[in-house]
């Protein structure tokens, strides 16, 4: 793996694991449904700059690959549902329980990837998820 993979595979990890901090925090003050929005909103504030510095670029890509966009808004549909259901769940228990119960979800990915992506299906590779996830469910208990 190619080093900038790896440094920006970190501060993914750094920023998600700090995310659900943060998460935890915000639900001392609202809702679960109130996060939600509001973690929306500040988005939505956050990428008014970037999205206007490419406004051009990004509605050539919205006209040019229809295909595409449809992908890319079933992708913020079933990402924005699990930030829903993931915020619900973290009002009910602690984040040290909920952040790695909900990081099992690459079993699924490897099932759906194989499933409709025609990814190669190898036994090591489920094995190896399947035993993540049953470990990671282990941490959370």
């Amino acid at each position: 793996m190619a080093f900038t993979t790896i440094l920006f595979l970190a501060l993914a990890i750094v920023f998600w694991g700090s995310g659900a901090i943060f998460d935890k925090l915000s639900l001392r003050h609202f809702s679960a449904t109130d996060a939600f929005f509001v973690r929306m909103a500040v988005m939505v504030v956050l990428l008014l700059v970037p999205l206007s510095l490419r406004w051009n670029l990004t509605c050539a890509a919205l006209t040019a690959g229809k295909t595409g966009v449809f992908w890319v808004g079933a992708s913020a549909f079933v990402t924005m549902a699990g930030v829903y259901f993931y915020l619900i769940a973290m009002s009910g228990a602690e984040a040290s329980k909920i952040v790695p119960l909900s990081s099992t979800y690459p079993l699924v990915t490897f099932l759906l990837a194989v499933v409709f992506l025609g990814e190669g299906f190898a036994w090591n590779r489920l094995l190896g998820t399947f035993f993540v996830s049953v470990g990671v469910y282990f941490l959370a208990h």
